[in-house]
């Protein structure tokens, strides 16, 4: 709550001062998204009642964690024309509404474990590392239609299977973005569905609160199902920041809801940028047309 106040409050100030977009922990927002139609209206009331509400609640102390984060560097969210984009398609909650044909002939494209099948939308390349579901891709015979990437262990056989050369022993999301860099060597990259957190009871993506699995494919086949709790995330954060700080040089863009935002560990690094779903489609609107 306290970062959802944060983002308030900046949306007030920048309302106040007759602008449309705000920045809060380095990333840029549509101050519409953040506030309602009366606090657009009177910013100023809505402003002052968040401030009384803050002085009225006791400042706890702050815990050594608190003290020691690394404070969260301004990002640029503009479009930056430099290096040809690679899509990272994770199947978290929040890319549920993008259509990801808006993605082909823009860059390669990277997705991830029964992708293909449940929506039949089918990437360049697709990754795959639990040895049962990797049987079961083959089976439907996927990598007959693209690149599929899987690790090198003895219970997979089938020679379709791209095999990465080392066993990183790492997660679907993270070994996609480790072949991107170190495989395919992408210097921008576009990371979608990687959403870290839970869901919340009302389908918000939330750090604390979400205790409900999310997953675009929950229910399906080889996904544990709808009513399941959240997937403990943090070997998966530490294999991103990983990712992150091994490539300094490489713009790592989280498309994320208005209202989500990255593990505060991502968001220090001044690499890691988090934008809307909105600035995306401005980013996909000024990059240049494939070839097919």
């Amino acid at each position: 709550m306290a970062r959802r106040s944060q983002h308030v409050e900046a949306a007030l100030r920048a309302a106040i001062d007759g602008h449309k977009q705000f920045i809060c922990f380095g990333t840029s927002h549509s101050v519409s998204s953040w506030l309602s139609p009366g606090q657009i209206k009177d910013p100023k009331s809505a402003l002052q009642t968040l401030l009384e509400s803050k002085k009225s609640k006791t400042p706890s102390q702050p815990s050594v964690a608190q003290e020691n984060k690394q404070p969260i560097p301004i990002k640029d969210t503009s479009w930056q024309p430099e290096h040809d984009p690679c899509f990272i398609i994770a199947n978290g909650e929040s890319r549920r509404g993008f259509d990801l044909n808006h993605l082909k002939n823009k860059g390669y494209i990277i997705g991830m474990n029964v992708l293909p099948i449940a929506e039949d939308f089918w990437p360049d390349a697709l990754i795959s590392v639990d040895i049962a579901t990797v049987k079961w891709i083959c089976e439907r015979n996927v990598p007959d239609k693209l690149e599929m990437w899987t690790y090198p262990r003895g219970g997979i056989k089938d020679p379709r299977c791209v095999r990465i050369p080392k066993d990183w022993g790492w997660s679907s999301g993270p070994t996609a973005t480790r072949i991107a860099l170190e495989h395919k060597y992408f210097k921008k990259l576009y990371i979608l569905g990687m959403d870290f957190f839970g869901l919340t009871k009302t389908g918000e993506i939330n750090e604390k609160n979400g205790n409900q699995i999310n997953n675009m494919y929950k229910g399906h086949a080889r996904y544990r199902s709808a009513n399941s709790s959240r997937t403990y995330f943090g070997n998966w954060l530490n294999q991103m920041v990983t990712n992150v700080q091994n490539h300094p040089t490489v713009k790592f863009y989280h498309v994320i809801r208005p209202n989500q935002t990255s593990p505060g560990r991502l968001l220090e690094k001044s690499n890691w940028i988090d934008i809307t779903y909105d600035q995306f489609s401005e980013h996909l609107q000024k990059m240049a047309k494939k070839e097919s």
